[in-house]
């Protein structure tokens, strides 16, 4: 048994005095999250009961200056912490606390604990409306299904504020313009509150004093929304919208120009502008302020999001202001539109690892030279242009290993593009998107490639938009992303010692290939932040080949046809000084393509068994399962590859799967700079169809099988040592092979070869996941 201690050395103490040295806080009872409810507790504390430390080399532990103790500080935070167990609905809590004094070497140490007992929890009975005036009445009992507040659940004092606020947000997108949370309130009634009437009832006194001996049991509460009193008549008037005034090249540091500037009317608004940097129609079409209209709040807040969301302004206000000289109030709108620079260049060089060539060895570093070109105004419509150019070389045993150069341009259009309508009313910042990309690859020795790419995509936001949301940052935001029409085709000029290479190796002579992939892609990324969690999901889909494999010179040809479904998950847990993060991974791909292999004579058509290896799934490397290089662990639990002339052959798969954990803690700060840790495990492996280059026969070890998953898993675990840069993060980790597939013959593959230096070690940029 191996532990690990840390001393807390106090610092600048008064002499004499007692100090706070550690304060605890233990729960008795059962409550949901223990741990969060103790750090929600510590909040509370009195600053002076906080003790203040810093650790430095995760060992040493310096108590920084703390004042001297004083036992009203107890009673403090005693307070503090009962206020927040009320908000929290808990019906009668009760907090102890003792504290004793040690003496260290001339220092007065003085613990302190609490023992809280939360007690019972006040659930929700009844839930009402009783607005005075008729309409807002309607309104809240019409979105009644809609409520935070559920009966039977939890009282809280934020799920009352979140349903007022839902409530104003109702109104507001009803007219009702100058309403907010000091106009309505939340009453809540009690069997307490009931006893305390001096004009009630003898008996219906005994029938309370009865219930209150039940509720103690199981306490309820009761709740009401009212209304205030009206001081002011004009809160409860709906709001019209009068005129529109757009300025759509405003600006912060010139007057604007009234001898010069031009005036348009579309489509009802005023467009005052000084420049043609935008097309007026465009400027119009983005505007949901209609004149004329009832005011609602969603399309005040939905122009302000569109015009911030297309990128060429870099800030956008709109000024409200009441008039009352018609039969009905208006709100004048001036919409205020502060333009972004045109355009902007970026060079920028890079060093980086490999993390994509399938015949590197792992070992590459990579130096590029970057440039992009954005234009966020291309067409006068706030049309985003990007073009980007890349030149980069890998160094390698060889000195130059590879080298590759492309060149990219993206068109990003801020709407749908379609021969048919769609509607977008519903979307959040729909966009079409246009790609095109060229590459060339010299691998030396190994093979030449030349790429090309095209693809047409839309891009939207599904969910409700944050105005209206009840409780914001618990809802799922959906991004969706499809692209009907993806092509790219691949030229592979092999060398010989690629040829020799496939000889030794048969799924080779599928995967560098010539390669043509005509496809459509779905993927979905969405996620939800709460306290202190945040979870984010992804999950993609791409066919290639099924209308376009049905034409034969095509299938026998370059065609690869598939279908590739993956998905990702995402859980961070962050605590006041460490976090928990984990991550879960799995993908699969359909082969079910034909190619002819005969170069003359007659047709020799095969099955087509891998994915193409710039699709094909891999693992290893400083993202992935970190005790093992990059693309070196798998296939399964086969040695194909730990043959001499092989074993620096990278593996590549249909199928992965992989789990990651890890714990991150802070270490110290070395000049501004932060220095954390991290404990990691990584659990998965690849699998794909691999047949024996000799007997030609299919190699099951390979092969995804679910009485053979305890052999094919491969596990890893190790540590890590992380500086933060705040703008980057450099990341050192240290791996073991805990259970390595390659051996499962011998004890299943656990602790093989398993000595201190005998570990992997990752250089990675930001966080592995």
């Amino acid at each position: 048994m191996a532990s690990i201690t840390s001393c807390t050395v106090p610092r600048k103490f008064q002499p004499g005095k007692p100090f706070v040295y550690k304060t605890t806080i233990n729960i008795d009872g059962n409550v949901p999250d223990n741990l969060q409810m103790q750090e929600r507790l510590q909040n509370q504390l009195d600053d002076s009961l906080k003790t203040r430390v810093i650790t430095y080399a995760g060992v040493r532990r310096i108590l920084l200056k703390q004042p001297v103790f004083d036992t009203a500080n107890i009673s403090r935070s005693r307070i503090f912490m009962t206020s927040l167990l009320h908000s929290l609905g808990y019906f009668h809590p009760e907090i102890r606390d003792t504290f004793y004094i040690d003496t260290v070497r001339k220092q007065y140490r003085t613990y302190v604990k609490f023992t809280v007992t939360p007690g019972k929890v006040l659930r929700l009975d009844s839930i009402g409306y009783a607005f005075s005036n008729p309409e807002l009445q309607q309104l809240a009992l019409r979105q009644l299904d809609k409520s935070v507040l559920k009966k039977g659940e939890t009282y809280s004092l934020q799920k009352l504020s979140d349903e007022l606020d839902r409530l104003i947000t109702i109104f507001r997108n009803n007219g009702y313009y100058k309403l907010n949370k000091e106009d309505i309130f939340a009453e809540v009634d009690t069997v307490v509150a009931a006893l305390i009437d001096p004009t009630l009832d003898p008996f219906e006194q005994i029938r309370l004093l009865d219930s209150l001996r039940k509720k103690r049991e199981n306490p309820t509460i009761n709740v009401v929304m009212k209304q205030q009193p009206v001081k002011d008549s004009t809160r409860l008037k709906k709001f019209y919208i009068g005129n529109v005034t757009v300025y759509p090249d405003a600006s912060y540091t010139e007057e604007f120009d009234s001898t010069r500037h031009d005036t348009a009317t579309i489509k009802g608004f005023k467009l005052i502008y000084n420049s043609r940097r935008f097309k007026l129609p465009f400027i119009a079409n983005n505007v949901y302020l209609r004149p004329g209209s009832m005011y609602v709040q969603r399309r005040y807040f939905r122009t302000i999001n569109n015009f911030t969301s297309l990128g060429a302004w870099q800030n956008v206000d709109i000024e409200m202001t009441e008039r009352y000289d018609s039969s009905r109030p208006l709100l004048d709108a001036k919409l205020l539109l502060y333009p972004q620079a045109k355009q902007n260049l970026n060079v920028s060089f890079e060093t980086s690892r490999n993390v994509s060539d399938i015949l590197s060895t792992g070992q590459l570093f990579g130096i590029g030279l970057n440039g992009r070109l954005l234009n966020r105004n291309a067409y006068r419509e706030a049309i985003q242009t990007v073009t980007s150019a890349r030149f980069g070389i890998e160094l390698g045993t060889n000195i130059i290993q590879t080298l590759q150069a492309s060149l990219a341009h993206t068109i990003n259009f801020p709407k749908f593009i379609s021969p048919i309508r769609i509607k977008t009313d519903s979307l959040i910042a729909p966009r079409t998107l246009l790609n095109l990309n060229a590459a060339y690859t010299d691998r030396f020795l190994l093979y030449k490639s030349h790429s090309f790419n095209a693809s047409w995509g839309y891009e939207w936001i599904k969910g409700r938009r944050r105005e209206d949301q009840e409780l914001v940052g618990q809802r799922w935001r959906k991004t969706w992303q499809y692209v009907p029409i993806n092509f790219e085709y691949t030229d592979v000029t092999k060398t010989d010692s690629l040829l020799k290479l496939e000889d030794r190796v048969s799924s080779y002579k599928f995967a560098f290939n010539s390669g043509l992939i005509i496809s459509q892609i779905l993927s979905l990324s969405t996620g939800a932040e709460r306290d202190n969690k945040l979870t984010l999901l992804r999950a993609r889909i791409e066919e290639s080949g099924a209308l376009f494999g049905l034409i034969k010179n095509l299938e026998l040809g370059s065609l690869a046809r598939f279908i590739k479904i993956d998905g990702e998950w995402k859980h961070v847990i962050n605590k006041p000084h460490s976090s928990w993060a984990f991550r879960a991974f799995a993908g699969y791909g359909f082969v079910y393509g034909k190619t002819d292999t005969a170069t003359t004579g007659p047709s020799k058509i095969v099955n087509e068994n891998n994915l193409p290896f710039f699709k094909a799934f891999f693992a290893g490397g400083p993202y992935s399962m970190r005790a093992w290089p990059i693309r070196r662990l798998g296939p399964g639990s086969s040695n194909l590859y730990d043959k001499r002339d092989t074993s620096g052959i990278e593996r590549f798969g249909n199928m992965q799967i992989e789990l990651n954990a890890e714990y991150r803690f802070p270490i110290t700060t070395i000049a501004g700079i932060k220095v954390n840790s991290a404990l990691f495990v990584d659990i998965g492996n690849i699998w794909s169809k691999e047949f024996d280059p000799a007997s030609k026969e299919k190699i099951p070890e390979a092969s995804f099988a679910i009485d053979r998953l305890y052999k094919d898993i491969a596990i890893g675990a190790g540590s890590s040592l992380r500086f933060d840069f705040d703008f980057f993060l450099i990341r050192l980790d240290w791996a073991y092979r805990i259970k390595d597939p390659l051996y499962a013959y011998k004890n299943d593959g656990w602790f093989n070869d398993l000595r201190i230096l005998n570990g992997q070690f990752q250089l990675g940029i930001g966080y592995p996941f």
